[in-house]
């Protein structure tokens, strides 16, 4: 299993101020597992990280937000940052697009803060997640079912707060999520033969 995600596309879903660390840890992680990541954002061309407490570096955009389909990608990352999800709640394609990842059980990683842009857009109504302990009240209120444990995995769903010291952690344990939501049957018959 030198390269879990070979031949899958990860779309990152990001706007303006997202948290720039996270996206190229996971980006980078992606490359590094035979994946091909692609920026999609409500931007134009260039989309601004965030990093720490000042604007990041520009990024390019590999597709339009309005048109991006679920079906032409094979896993889902947000990451975290608030400006952001601002910016991703006021859009109507956001819940089109995760929707279509959630609907057809396709693996979603919401990091840290990303379960607060889910909530605020519907989409966690009795689906377990975890993150930053500042979220979880709007996140329950919104109908989910938070954990203290971290990372939570529910159903296609993998979340979890994103720190210095998990990183990698985080990062190999989702790669390795998404690897089996699409080869684990393969493996298990393999394995049985």
């Amino acid at each position: 299993m030198q390269k879990p995600l070979a031949g899958m596309t990860v779309a990152i879903l990001v706007a303006n101020g997202f948290n720039e660390i996270e996206m190229t840890t996971f980006q980078r992680s992606v490359l590094e597992a035979g994946g091909k990541p692609q920026l999609v954002s409500v931007e134009n061309s260039l989309v601004n990280g965030w990093r720490g407490s000042n604007w990041g570096l520009n990024h390019p955009v590999d597709k339009h937000l309005c048109d991006a389909l679920a079906a032409d990608y094979d896993i889902l990352v947000i990451p975290g940052g608030v400006r952001s999800h601002d910016k991703l709640k006021n859009t109507a394609h956001s819940k089109r697009f995760i929707g279509g990842f959630m609907a057809a059980y396709k693996p979603v990683m919401a990091i840290s803060d990303a379960v607060a842009l889910m909530a605020g857009l519907d989409m966690l109504s009795g689906i377990m997640v975890t993150g930053p302990e500042a979220n979880k009240e709007s996140v329950v209120a919104s109908g989910a079912v938070w954990s203290d444990n971290a990372p939570v995995i529910h159903h296609n769903l993998f979340s979890g707060e994103f720190t210095e010291e998990n990183k990698f952690e985080l990062v190999s344990g989702f790669i390795n999520f998404a690897h089996d939501q699409y080869h684990g049957d393969d493996e298990d018959q393999q394995a049985a033969a």
